[in-house]
């Protein structure tokens, strides 16, 4: 048995919010007032708007953040 391959498993697509769940999430985040409301929205809007995966998101550094575009 060690020498016959498994199956390949099919990969499973990523599942994407539609535009009005996005508008919801928006429209929460901005509603917050907590002491990270600010932080939580701004990653969340970066992630829905500019392709940025997670992992990069987490490394970002405000030398990274271009502020003047």
């Amino acid at each position: 048995m060690a020498s016959i391959e498994s199956p390949k498993t099919d990969k499973k697509l990523p599942v994407y919010m539609t535009l009005t769940d996005l508008q919801q999430l928006f429209q929460m985040l901005s509603e917050e007032h907590s002491s990270l409301s600010l932080r939580n929205e701004a990653m969340f809007k970066l992630l829905a708007t500019s392709g940025m995966r997670r992992s990069e998101l987490v490394t970002l550094t405000w030398e990274q953040v271009d502020f003047s575009s």
